[in-house]
């Protein structure tokens, strides 16, 4: 059956261009790269071939620096700081962590330090904290380099587990956090790796793993409550709850909301690990 949509299409006005490539108002869709990610990594399956962390790296992160001047980010971070003063003095302390993988050791068994050095020795992570802790040349700089310190704290603190699926929790928290203690335009700009990378989970788990769906679900609604509930999770000092168990870190940070969800099971059938049900088998 062919429809006629010609009733939806009242007003649409062709705008002409001498232009010879693709041009619109958007500097997202302006930018090829960024369009060749997208269409990939939304629409693509799961497979060993291309593994799943290695998604914003393979463009989407690149995107986002070209379409970044210095000045155009210093602005909205001097901004910021003219009508916040907790964002300023936390952008003006400028504090990394000089915490070594040998400094996690001690921590007890079970607390937010001790789980966090279960994780990166269990899994072989190399700590962000060496190349961030070299002196930041910018605002801007300083607040990437915090962010990749504190990412995987966000997992503990959030309760999205370290798995692909996990990832969401932790992602969809940012997309809300921001925008309830930063002013609407630096928040937006923060947030924008949060946004095209949670995107590629959400969509993958709708379009090819229907079974994973009410666990994404779940990690949504919970994002949510999470970001909009808790004190400013990007500007928080994670080092000094490290001792703390999981609840007792979570309070004295800021967290509200937080709890463990169980992605483990759904995880293996979005990584294709297993295969999940389908009439079609």
């Amino acid at each position: 059956m062919t429809r006629d949509y010609s009733y939806f299409h009242a007003g649409i006005e062709e705008v002409p261009t001498t232009s010879s490539k693709l041009a619109s108002s958007s500097r997202f869709l302006n930018h090829a790269g960024l369009r060749d990610w997208l269409t990939l990594h939304l629409l693509r399956r799961n497979g060993s071939d291309l593994p799943i962390p290695s998604d914003p790296t393979m463009g989407l992160a690149q995107a986002l620096s070209e379409m970044r001047t210095p000045e155009r980010m210093q602005a909205l971070i001097d901004h910021e700081k003219s009508v916040n003063p907790a964002f300023r003095e936390w952008v003006e302390e400028a504090w990394l962590s000089p915490l070594t993988e040998e400094d996690f050791a001690k921590f007890p068994k079970g607390s937010f330090g001790g789980e966090y050095y279960k994780y990166i020795t269990e899994h072989g992570i190399a700590l962000n904290f060496g190349w961030a802790n070299t002196p930041p040349a910018s605002d801007w700089e300083f607040i990437q380099k915090r962010n990749g310190q504190i990412h995987d704290f966000e997992h503990l603190m959030t309760g999205g587990q370290f798995n692909s699926l996990g990832e969401i929790l932790p992602y969809v928290v940012r997309l809300s956090n921001p925008h309830t203690h930063l002013t609407p335009e630096v928040a937006t700009e923060f947030s924008l790796i949060y946004i095209f990378g949670g995107s590629r989970l959400i969509f993958r788990s709708f379009l090819h793993y229907p079974e994973t769906w009410p666990t994404v679900l779940a990690m949504l609604r919970q994002g949510l409550a999470i970001g909009q509930a808790s004190d400013p999770i990007m500007m928080m000092r994670y080092e000094d709850a490290l001792h703390l168990s999981i609840p007792e870190a979570r309070e004295l940070l800021g967290y509200r909301e937080a709890k463990d969800v169980d992605s483990s099971e759904m995880d293996r059938i979005f990584t294709e690990q297993v295969k999940g049900f389908s009439v079609f088998d």
